[in-house]
């Protein structure tokens, strides 16, 4: 009797060991084999293959998943039964136990949790940028991950009996995830004042002088003031003209720029934690408010956001004027008129925004000199933020854009129109009938500017709108052109930065198509 209960004992114990791993491989497999089975191995396989060689997100969370799984297996999976998982509470502070046998598992604990957590912010640093946080939210961050994911290991070894419930454990795990953060925080700025200081210790941080092009069109011309014509000083576009762009978008030597790429990042931050405001807005029916002409709203969040971001951008480019959408203090509107100009829409798409519609976006648009230099435009729904800085290109979420000019029939149209607009209204309607008739499909999200960006990602061939205010395409407006594509009136005039008019933007063909269209409609 004695063999069978040891026998029956020894085999529910390799049984119960080795459960949590098991059942862990089982619910992966099956949730494999599920999808295998209805679209086959091969695109499954291909489909992961891809998804790891082209999503940077994806190759990040999987890093982060198989690190956490192989701290499961040293920590809960495969391990022995314990009688009483309370036995040593207080667990061993030293190097030595009792015996004097040498005891090194808090220092291996610490080494296991010191990974993980910079593997947590690189995966979360698009959306969260951990790197640009203050060290202390860092470390405080740190701490209360790294505490509560090795609460939750002890706990499963309190009650499951595989293993004891130490203190030192929860000391030590912590104590690792903290100095983990700090890592990550400390890592990409010491990498920077280390190259600036070996830059500038080889000499290596000065720009080499160039001589004068011999090409004129390269030079800054300056025309003289005559009886015909005054103007300043001006840049000679260094590209070629795009049919169908124009003249106050095409300058595009990046070097007029006053834009620091410090001062790029810090502005796309502070975009995105006003993102975050939007994002996690509490609205009532009190923060709600009617402007002028009919479905015209504003709420409390819009002019909550736009402060910030008024307060915000002010920090970082002392002496810039705003022209926003809401009446707040900071906020010039049309007479604003400084050397550089933030056209703001802290909500683009405020209607979608109070009935969550979840297509929204804040939008920053930056003026230098009268003419768009850079565009941010940012969707904290889905995590999308497009930038573009004149002669740098267009980026979403830090990939290039580039359009291919298609024609109205290769892909979807879409327009705006709002009843406090309805300028021309019948134009429109019948417009988009005959687009309706010619492209593939037709859309109307809402939102401006998100619409207009999704010309530069590809996703619409053209915009239309009878009229709109420069902050609601300011930003998106370079974000199109840097893309490839043209953003004008109807009429093809150029768009204006102190008054609101008409918008047709999208690819070359796409832009003739509809002017055609148009034409023939309003005869």
């Amino acid at each position: 009797m004695e063999y069978l209960i040891q026998i029956i004992g020894n085999v529910l114990a390799a049984l119960y060991q080795a459960g949590g791993a098991s059942l862990v491989i089982a619910v992966l497999f099956m949730s494999a084999y599920m999808r295998a089975r209805k679209t086959g191995v091969g695109p499954v396989v291909q489909g992961w293959i891809q998804e790891f060689r082209t999503n940077t997100l994806f190759r990040r969370q999987f890093f982060l998943v198989f690190y956490i799984c192989m701290m499961l297996f040293r920590t809960l999976f495969c391990r022995s039964i314990w009688g009483n998982p309370l036995d040593n509470v207080l667990g061993v502070w030293g190097f030595h136990k009792e015996d004097g046998s040498i005891y090194t598992e808090n220092i291996e604990n610490l080494i296991l949790f010191l990974p993980m957590i910079p593997l947590l912010f690189w995966m979360l640093e698009e959306k969260e940028h951990n790197k640009k946080r203050p060290l202390q939210t860092v470390l405080a961050r740190s701490v209360y991950v790294s505490f509560g994911f090795s609460l939750l290991i002890e706990l499963c070894q309190l009650f499951l009996k595989i293993g004891t419930f130490q203190l030192t454990d929860l000391f030590f795990n912590t104590l690792g995830g903290a100095l983990g953060g700090l890592l990550y925080w400390g890592f990409d700025r010491s990498r920077k004042r280390a190259a600036a200081y070996i830059r500038k210790l080889g000499g290596w941080d000065t720009e080499e002088w160039n001589p004068p092009a011999e090409d004129s069109s390269r030079l800054p011309i300056i025309k003289a003031e005559t009886a015909d014509t005054e103007k300043e000083k001006t840049f000679v576009p260094v590209q070629e003209k795009t049919e169908g762009q124009q003249d106050h978008s095409t300058e595009t030597d990046a070097s007029w720029i006053p834009l620091t790429p410090e001062q790029e990042e810090e502005i796309c931050t502070l975009i995105r934690e006003a993102g975050q405001k939007m994002l996690h807005a509490k609205l009532s029916d009190d923060a709600v408010h009617e402007k002028d002409g009919p479905a015209n709203f504003c709420t409390d969040f819009d002019m909550e956001i736009q402060k910030f971001l008024i307060q915000g951008l002010g920090r970082i480019l002392p002496g810039a004027e705003f022209f926003g959408e809401e009446e707040t203090e900071g906020n010039a509107g049309s007479k604003a008129s400084g050397e550089y100009t933030f056209y703001i829409d802290p909500i683009d798409g405020t209607t979608n925004f109070m009935f969550r519609y979840n297509h929204s976006c804040v939008s920053v648009g930056l003026a230098y000199q009268g003419k768009i230099a850079a565009g941010f435009v940012y969707n904290p729904y889905v995590d999308e933020m497009y930038s573009a800085v004149r002669g740098k290109g267009s980026f979403l979420n830090g990939k290039r854009l580039k359009i291919q000019d298609k024609s109205i029939d290769e892909g979807i149209a879409a327009f705006g129109c709002a009843r406090y607009n309805d300028e021309n209204v019948e134009v429109l309607f019948d417009t988009v009938k005959e687009l309706f008739r010619r492209s593939l499909s037709i859309r109307s999200g809402g939102s401006a500017a998100l619409d207009l960006c999704r010309i530069a990602s590809g996703s619409n061939v053209i915009y239309l709108e009878m009229k709109l205010q420069p902050y609601d395409y300011a930003a998106a407006s370079v974000i199109v052109e840097e893309a490839g594509g043209v953003i004008a009136q109807i009429d093809a005039s150029p768009i204006t930065l102190h008054k609101p008019c008409s918008i047709l933007a999208g690819t070359r063909r796409g832009c003739e198509e509809t002017r055609k269209l148009i034409s023939f409609i309003e005869r």
